[in-house]
């Protein structure tokens, strides 16, 4: 039962025992043998501790964030976020970046339709359900219902397809008022985009094998139900006795192989 996105923190030593701990976001994967036995556990670590601490300065702030949100610093994740009208309201250089998108082609357009949709915004998100989902995180931010390492993603201006996790938090004035929220995109490490990749081309692989094992399978069908009609026909038919027990066999045989295309599975097949 392997595990993704499991937060936890580490202890530091020698030079850095006096040091905050290390926060790490890891996913576990398990190795299997040509037998396919699990042999031994592999860990995918990624370092959050500089995105935590930004996240947490942003979540307390109460007065002016313009000087964080617009900071070049490559510790600054990408950032962008909405007003309580739903307008984009930021746009961080990290945001820009990632996306090839600049803060003036998207700052005070609607964030849910214009900057991120289905069709014709900026970054194009791959199906509705998508788009729906960001506006219910967005929606529950605004009532105090932070999300965290949602997946997400989107198509950049480039055409390339970013995969990453979103964080949203409600955003504060200096009254402790709700004005809009924040949301944060953490990137996934080379090493997990490239095991995303390669679990992506799995997938349509097996989806590809899927479809012509159905095709195969829908293909057989029919010329055997036209047979088992045939024999059917020659067994009601007045035949010489020492016919009769081929027209047995062969019904025999091609209720034996209608039975097996009905109860294969196909998924199983696949898995090999």
């Amino acid at each position: 039962e392997e595990e993704q996105e499991v937060q936890f923190q580490m202890k530091t030593h020698g030079p850095q025992y006096d040091s905050n701990p290390v926060i790490l976001v890891v996913n576990a994967c398990s190795s299997r043998d040509l037998h396919d036995s699990v042999v031994g556990v592999c860990f995918i670590a990624q370092d959050m501790t500089e995105h935590k601490l930004v996240m947490d300065k942003f979540t307390r702030i109460q007065g002016d964030y313009r000087a964080i949100v617009q900071n070049p610093s490559p510790l600054i994740p990408p950032i962008f976020g909405t007003d309580e009208f739903g307008w984009c309201s930021e746009w961080n250089a990290a945001m820009t970046k990632l996306s090839g998108w600049d803060r003036e082609d998207v700052v005070e357009k609607m964030l849910l339709g214009e900057v991120f949709g289905t069709h014709m915004a900026c970054c194009r998100l791959k199906n509705h359900d998508m788009f729906v989902n960001l506006g219910i995180l967005i929606n529950n931010a605004m009532v105090g219902q932070e999300a965290e390492k949602f997946p997400f993603g989107f198509f950049g201006r480039d055409g390339k397809y970013v995969n990453c996790l979103l964080s949203v938090s409600k955003k504060l004035d200096g009254k402790g008022s709700v004005t809009g929220v924040f949301c944060f995109l953490q990137l996934a490490s080379q090493e997990l985009q490239k095991a995303l990749h390669v679990q992506r081309l799995s997938e349509e692989t097996a989806m590809k094998k899927l479809k012509a094992l159905s095709y195969i399978r829908h293909e057989i069908q029919n010329p055997l139900s036209g047979i088992i009609f045939s024999t059917g026909m020659l067994e009601d038919a007045d035949l010489p006795e020492e016919k009769k027990p081929f027209v047995v066999t062969s019904i025999d045989c091609q209720r034996q192989l209608s039975k097996i295309l009905d109860d294969v599975d196909l998924q199983r097949m696949i898995d090999g």
